[in-house]
């Protein structure tokens, strides 16, 4: 079927141009140069080594028109295409002198087109996948969060965090712009992809197998996520602005709280910090202190409602460039800024170990997004082909998120309880790199660095949480009481506020360099060599205050009182309520992790088909964690060491296809979070999550090992396609699991497990409707593109019998066993017209892992569909519309009480339900 869908009789008929062209004076590549045919519609071009191929060309005779910026135009007349056969021609074209005199031009490799990233995925000597910024713009998606989705075997939890091959985020690695990206979590290791807008991305790469080169701390993906370029030939501005629709959200009631003037550049954390110099409140602290203290604090209790407006997504960028000397430099300097709304209501579920329901909740959660994006990246192109780049970014993400929850029996479907929780979170990252790139020995040399520093911080202060027990009032109506501790204790989940702080800093180096040598038969090999070394410092802290009565007598005309006021000036302090602070050593931390690698490959030719890359990888790391656990001091030091081999062995049947086999092994190391004993409640599942440490102060979790098999087959029938059928096993030793820990609540830590194993296949295919142009004489179908991808994964972690679970041998926990992808994109000859249908489906997942009297929660599948239409009103001014979850399926967490493993929504209970609603956009883009 596949042969079918990518051939056509009418090749019998027509043949095929392909060659090189190079620059005349330096044999460089010229890359994106144009080569048409005069008189006709077909063209195509230059890829980034400077090969061309023009397919279909109907047999006769062409004069052939050559063209790139700063070169000559040239003609070659006289070119015979033969009917099955391909004309080869491989030619250089001159300099233009006289443009020359105004401006040196030299060949920059384009690398955020469709056409050079699967080039690069084609050249690359391991298994990829990937997205260019040309497919992003055509797909409309927001970030970089809904732009991974789009890739091969890639998932999304949260809207912020990446599944690769159905592999938990702690089981792939981010870098950014070719180093480690700065966490922003407290609890997990995660890079969280909406921080980054989607107009600032060039490309985005997924590495699916170890090399010598690439850090060996993955086992699902290396995703290596490439920010924008600055040109070394253009001055442009452009500015977009896109106003969006949510239904349920959008022109609807929405809660919200007092906040602050700097909530609208998303700064709105640090005003809600402890003022300076809050004193500890421990037992030692006086009535008068900690009164004096409490009223330090604001009021700010209080929800009110105001009228949720549009969406708001700006983006700005200037492209410029200068020259000094013989030294061409480029600046890209790009603004975004999003203001977004969503309110879900979510219908929650609370069950018995027979799985009979005992509990409804309904939650409304109403959330204010708010992310201010910065980048200046410089480029500098010296004489001798010296590349010098320095790059920033900066990210400011602000959440205000409020929930109301009203709990009810499920026996009478009387209110029981009501709860809040209203807190704001300010994210901050920077991520610096100076970069540069050298030639030597008539480019058989070369030499990349990047030294890079990332920052992030994460800040929560004064999240608080309040809940009120329904009663009977002496008149029969039913009113609340507030939930307080006895006097004195302190309540953080009922009666509190919480204020937690997070900064990380990395310091990277990254060095490569290669040489190109020949070997025995005189075939050219390649030798590469070269470290990387990080420090990463991350110091954490958390703050616990409670309420508690003072006096019964008085608590009784308190107990009753609306939470905007409950804990007013006027209540807090002498009868009234008194705030003490959870003195706890496990709610501060520090950590370091130092790491120093080195590796070697050699890049071997054993035949001009079949090349084999081959090399080992040596990792020596140390983590360091310092804290405490009642009262009791804990300082752990781990070091470990490890060789990690690869080979990567591929086969090209043809120019246009080949065979990659690849094995690996690789590591995956605890996180600081993992490890450290400070624990959190998490109020939307009503659970606490626990670091190991707590439980086990002296014994560190170990290394998980991962040894990685891919066999892979690719083929490219023409630049801007492609088809990729292939199968991956792997085997886990050791692997590091999230797992029910017995407790009187329902309670998370981390374990290492004897056992995994995952495998699967996956299908990639990128394919143009030329070929029924052909086959029924039409001219419109070859502008559309099919992209359809698939993956289906089975994976089994074996727990062991020392840990307590549902299911002993389960899933690996978030992954899924088919993930889908599919879409059709469009684009008119004059490109005013661009239009996009996408379609997405993942399998059922774990979400939590159960215990024996608590099943897995499961996410059940939902299918998605996005449609984008834009149209350019002149040469500048572009209108886009765009609906995103068209068909607004509910998300439904499901647990599987009957062990038959549908995970069916008719059959099986539901923990929580919500529709996110349909998104509309419109929006407008003006180039000058």
């Amino acid at each position: 079927m596949l042969s079918l869908f990518f051939s056509s009789s009418v090749f019998a008929q027509s043949g095929t141009i392909k060659g090189t062209l190079k620059d005349a004076a330096t044999q460089e590549a010229i890359i994106g140069g144009t080569v048409r045919l005069d008189g006709t519609t077909l063209g195509t071009q230059t890829d980034v080594d400077g090969t061309f191929r023009l397919e279909r060309v109907p047999a006769g005779t062409y004069q052939v028109i050559i063209s790139s910026v700063g070169y000559q135009t040239t003609p070659l007349p006289g070119i015979a295409v033969e009917a099955g056969k391909a004309t080869v021609i491989n030619t250089s074209v001159k300099s233009d002198s006289k443009a020359l005199d105004e401006v040196v031009v030299r060949g920059v490799r384009r690398t955020n087109t469709e056409v050079s990233v699967i080039t690069e995925i084609r050249q690359a000597s391991v298994v990829v996948s990937g997205v260019s910024s040309e497919q992003i713009v055509k797909s409309q998606d927001r970030d970089a969060a809904e732009v991974v989705r789009r890739i091969p075997g890639v998932t999304i939890i949260d809207n912020r965090f990446i599944q690769v091959r159905g592999l938990s985020e702690r089981y792939n690695t981010v870098w950014l712009n070719d180093v480690t990206a700065p966490s922003s979590e407290t609890d997990k290791k995660a890079f969280s992809f909406d921080i980054v807008p989607s107009a600032l991305l060039d490309r985005v790469l997924v590495f699916k197998d170890p090399s010598p080169e690439l850090p060996g701390d993955f086992a699902g993906g290396l995703v290596k996520v490439y920010l924008r370029k600055p040109s070394l030939d253009e001055r442009s501005f452009t500015a977009s602005y896109v106003s969006g629709y949510r239904d349920g959200t959008t022109f609807g009631n929405f809660n919200t709280n007092k906040g602050s003037g700097a909530d609208f550049a998303g700064f709105g954390a640090f005003n809600r910090n402890l003022p300076g110099n809050f004193p500890v409140l421990n037992s030692a602290s006086s009535a008068a202190q900690r009164d004096a203290s409490a009223h330090d604090l604001s009021n700010a209790f209080g929800i009110k409602t105001m009228t949720a407006m549009p969406d708001v997504r700006f983006n700005a960028s200037y492209l410029d460039n200068i020259k000094l000397g013989e030294t061409q430099i480029g600046s890209l300097t790009s603004l975004s800024y999003t203001n977004a709304f969503s309110r879900f209501n979510i219908a929650r579920n609370v069950y018995d170990a027979d799985g009979q329901r005992t509990d409804f909740l309904n939650d409304e959660q109403a959330t204010n997004n708010v992310r201010l994006g910065l980048i200046q990246n410089f480029s500098a192109l010296l004489k001798n082909g010296t590349k010098l780049e320095f790059r920033n970014l900066f990210n400011q993400f602000g959440r205000n998120q409020i929930t109301t929850r009203d709990n009810f029996s499920a026996g009478d479907n009387s209110l029981v309880r009501k709860a809040y929780a209203l807190g704001y979170q300010g994210r901050t990252t920077y991520t610096g790199q100076l970069a540069g790139t050298h030639l030597f020995n008539n480019e058989k040399t070369t030499f990349d660095w990047v030294a890079g520093y990332g920052y992030s911080a994460k800040d929560e202060p004064d999240l608080r949480r309040v809940a009120y027990r329904a009663v009977k009032l002496a008149d029969g109506s039913v009113g609340q009481e507030i939930l307080t501790p006895a006097p004195g204790q302190v309540d953080v989940i009922n009666a509190g506020r919480l204020y937690q702080k997070l900064n990380e800093n990395v310091y990277t180096l990254n060095a490569n360099g290669k040489h190109k040598l020949v070997g025995l038969g005189g075939r050219e090999l390649e030798l590469a060599a070269g470290t990387y070394l990080e420090y990463k410092k991350r110091d954490f802290t958390a703050r616990a205050f409670g309420y508690s009565p003072t006096d019964a007598t008085r608590f009784q005309t308190l107990k009753n009182l609306p939470l905007a006021t409950v804990f007013a000036p006027e209540n807090v302090g002498g009868t009234g309520f008194q705030l003490r602070e959870d003195i706890n050593s496990t709610y501060r931390y520090t950590a370091s992790n130092e790491q120093e690698a080195v590796y070697a490959s050699l890049n071997i030719p054993i035949t001009p088909s079949l090349k084999l890359l081959t090399g080992a990888r040596f990792e020596r790391n140390v983590q360091v964690i310092n804290t405490g656990v009642n009262g009791a001091p804990v300082n752990q030091t781990v070091t470990t060491n490890y060789l990690l081999p690869s080979a990567n062995l591929s086969y090209n049947f043809t120019e246009t296809s080949l065979l990659r086999a690849c094995y690996g092994r690789s590591l995956n190391r605890p996180e600081f979070r993992e490890s450290a004993p400070f624990y959190y409640y998490d109020f939307d599942f009503n659970v606490l999550n626990y670091g190991s440490l707590y439980l086990n102060p002296t014994k560190p979790l170990q290394v998980a090992t991962i040894d990685n098999f891919d066999l892979r087959y690719e083929w490219y029938p023409t630049p801007g396609e492609q088809m990729h059928l292939g199968v991956f096993y792997k085997n886990f030793t050791n692997p590091i699991e999230n797992v029910v820990i017995p407790s009187t609540n329902l309670a998370y830590s981390f374990a290492n497990a004897p056992s995994a194993y995952s495998y699967g296949v996956e299908l990639d295919v990128r394919k143009s409707f030329n070929f029924l142009d052909d086959a029924f004489g039409t001219t419109g179908l070859k502008n559309i593109t099919a992209v359809f991808n698939a993956s289906l994964i089975k994976s089994q972690v074996n727990l062991g019998p020392g840990i307590v679970a549902w299911d002993s041998k389960r899933a690996l926990q978030g992954q899924s066993p088919y993930v889908v992808n599919t879409g059709l994109y469009y684009q008119n000859e004059s490109g005013s017209w661009q239009a996009s249908a996408l379609y997405n489906v993942f399998g059922p997942r774990i979400l939590f892992a159960g215990s024996d009297q608590y099943p897995d929660v499961v996410e059940a599948p939902r299918h998605t569909i996005d449609l984008s239409l834009t149209k350019s009103l002149t040469k500048r001014v572009a209108l886009n519309l765009g609906v995103q979850d068209l068909l607004n399926q509910r998300v439904t967490l499901l647990q599987d009480f009957n062990k038959d493993k549908k995970y069916q929504r008719d059959t099986d209970p539901a923990l929580a339900d919500y529709r996110r609603g349909t998104y509309t956009t419109i929006g407008v883009k003006i180039a000058l």
